[in-house]
């Protein structure tokens, strides 16, 4: 793996970000005042890339079967601090294989990968998967662009039908994403309905979205928020009727104690516990860490080996990494953990390999995205510190074709 910088000019540049903003709605391509995508890519080589789509496809493969398990059981669905409406949909929901997520792996100094969660239930980064190989091919000579988002989404999307687009409507970057898929919907002469869940309903006609029939849905709301809507009993009729995309139960595995639920005995088997143990870090609840004093000294007292993490949080909030916190933080964020033990996990540090670029090192987490169980493209960023949050610069991900 390496880094190149494109064969770009600086006004050339300034198209390209212009046409990220105007065409394919990237409205934050500036964020936290500092430019959040820059002209340089990360160059996988045949076998890194092919490294990486077969962990995503197996993890995919064990996450469904694990979510198969563990969904119709309410105990289950407590402990990983699913709300209890929500719960109760999901147990409604008919199964389902539409799946649209987003793995992110880290390059660990002794060669490997790590992955420290799964982004199954409203992952982002659709404008930049779309654009790059429309946009970039003619500044890499010589790699290929292997993103088939656009095909691959496309194909899961039932094809008949108004679709509705589901998103926190009072949040900008969440409209940039669907007005990304809106033009891909419209592009095979596809009607599609801007909406926020609660604007969903049941009537004589079927189900609605202001006044006007749907036949599908694409999800960009996330699934615990659900309690707040008023429209709970359509969405008790809508689950098990409505194909969408994500379902709600994909909130199984977004949450971050999915890593400590696996380790029960029976739920995994022996092979795919052992392909789990070697990609992803130890993880204990915190109403384990509370109960047990080894579990309890460990976290307590060695914070730069452990990363503290709430179930849902998303985007990096309301994460604590021990050695990038000061003690001060440590200490308040362990008693905010204590106290909604039920819903955070302790998690083991693990250490990533910086990788150089034009302005020196920088800390990579290859996105690769997977729809229906199938790899589907990449969305990457890097970060000056091995955490990765809003404020990460999206860099593409190109193949070495050599």
């Amino acid at each position: 793996m390496r880094s190149i910088r494109w064969e770009i000019q600086p006004h050339e540049f300034e198209s390209y970000l212009r046409t990220m903003r105007f065409h394919y709605h990237k409205w934050d391509t500036f964020a936290c005042g500092a430019l959040r995508m820059m002209p340089e890519s990360i160059v996988l080589t045949q076998q890194e890339h092919q490294t990486i789509v077969g962990l995503t496809e197996r993890l995919a493969t064990i996450l469904r079967r694990l979510e198969r398990q563990v969904r119709k059981d309410p105990a289950a669905l407590q402990q990983l601090g699913i709300p209890p409406e929500v719960g109760q949909l999901i147990q409604q929901e008919v199964d389902s294989p539409l799946q649209l997520a987003r793995y992110d792996f880290f390059p660990t100094p002794s060669g490997g990968w790590a992955v420290s969660e799964f982004n199954e239930d409203v992952p982002g980064g659709f404008n930049e998967i779309i654009a790059a190989p429309q946009l970039l091919p003619p500044f890499h000579p010589g790699l290929e662009f292997v993103d088939r988002f656009s095909q691959a989404l496309l194909s899961a999307v039932q094809s008949e039908g108004p679709v509705a687009l589901m998103y926190a409507t009072g949040y900008s970057e969440d409209l940039q994403h669907m007005l990304a898929l809106q033009a891909l919907l419209k592009e095979r002469g596809q009607e599609s309905v801007l909406c926020s869940p609660r604007h969903l309903h049941r009537t004589w006609r079927g189900l609605t979205i202001a006044g006007q029939s749907i036949a599908s849905a694409i999800r960009f709301y996330p699934g615990e928020w659900f309690p707040l809507l008023e429209n709970r009993r359509d969405w008790g009729y809508s689950v098990q009727r409505l194909p969408m995309l994500n379902p709600l139960c994909r909130l199984i595995s977004q949450s971050k104690s999915i890593f400590a639920i696996w380790e029960e005995p029976g739920l995994v088997g022996k092979d795919d516990l052992e392909f789990l143990h070697s990609v992803a870090p130890r993880t204990l609840q915190m109403n384990a860490v509370t109960r047990d004093p080894n579990y309890g000294q460990q976290v307590r007292q060695f914070p730069r080996q452990w990363v503290l993490k709430q179930n849902f949080g998303r985007m990096g909030e309301n994460v604590v990494m021990g050695r990038l916190a000061t003690e001060d933080d440590w200490r308040s964020t362990l008693a905010i953990a204590d106290k909604h033990a039920d819903d955070f996990i302790a998690q083991e540090c693990f250490h990533v390999a910086p990788l150089m670029f034009s302005d020196g090192p920088l800390y990579p987490a290859i996105g690769a995205f997977v729809i229906n169980g199938q790899f589907a493209g990449y969305y990457s960023r890097v970060a000056k510190e091995p955490f990765l949050t809003h404020e990460a610069t999206y860099v593409p991900t190109v193949i070495d074709v050599q």
